[in-house]
């Protein structure tokens, strides 16, 4: 019944996966161990958190775009 469901769990993946497995670790880590604002480890933490953000923001309007360009191709109950 869901021909696209790979396409969702792409949507899915963006907003569950790459959050939970890479921002929010180094996030909670800066906000429980208070590393020092000069060292390295809190930057680098910063940094991981800022760029996968992005990578996330970016797959998420990939995946939201791959089901628009695909949704015409969608039949319900197709015989693939």
């Amino acid at each position: 019944m869901l021909p696209f469901f790979g396409d969702i769990n792409a949507v899915i993946g963006a907003f569950g996966f790459r959050p939970l497995d890479f921002i929010l670790p180094v996030v909670f880590f800066n906000l429980t161990f208070k590393p020092s604002k000069r060292s390295l480890v809190f930057w680098l933490n910063v940094t991981i958190a800022v760029v996968f953000s992005a990578l996330g923001v970016i797959a998420a309007v990939a995946a939201v775009r791959r089901i628009a360009l695909d949704a015409k191709n969608y039949r319900l109950f197709a015989n693939v």
